[in-house]
């Protein structure tokens, strides 16, 4: 059990799997949830486009997408909205991927909940 605002963690666990379905190619999408005994550990991994390294490192920005506007809608706001939301919950989130092999998210939360 953890300590985090419902309907936040909720848009987060979304934008993730949104994501995984919209770039997964309709491959698998694996979701794992683990906890220790001070954080919880979200990972969502597709299998689907990739990211190339030179664009991991932007990713998580205002606007900011890895693919072109002309075949993947949207306005580059999801992955930095759930930065956003999990570093107000004191956590953090992560990317990991290589072009044309998927992509794997990680989020990771305090289980105590922000601190206040």
């Amino acid at each position: 059990m953890g300590r985090w605002d419902e309907l936040l963690l909720e848009q987060t666990v979304a934008s993730l799997l949104e994501n995984a379905i919209k770039y997964g190619l309709g491959r698998p999408i694996r979701v794992r949830l683990k906890a220790t005994s001070e954080k919880a550990r979200l990972t969502v991994e597709d299998e689907g486009i990739g990211i190339a390294a030179k664009d991991l490192s932007r990713i998580f920005g205002r606007f900011e997408r890895a693919v072109s506007e002309r075949n993947y809608e949207g306005l580059g706001l999801g992955l930095y909205t759930c930065r956003a939301i999990v570093e107000a919950m004191d956590g953090t989130v992560a990317a990991q991927s290589e072009l044309g092999r998927g992509s794997k998210f990680t989020v990771e939360l305090p289980l105590s909940g922000p601190a206040v």
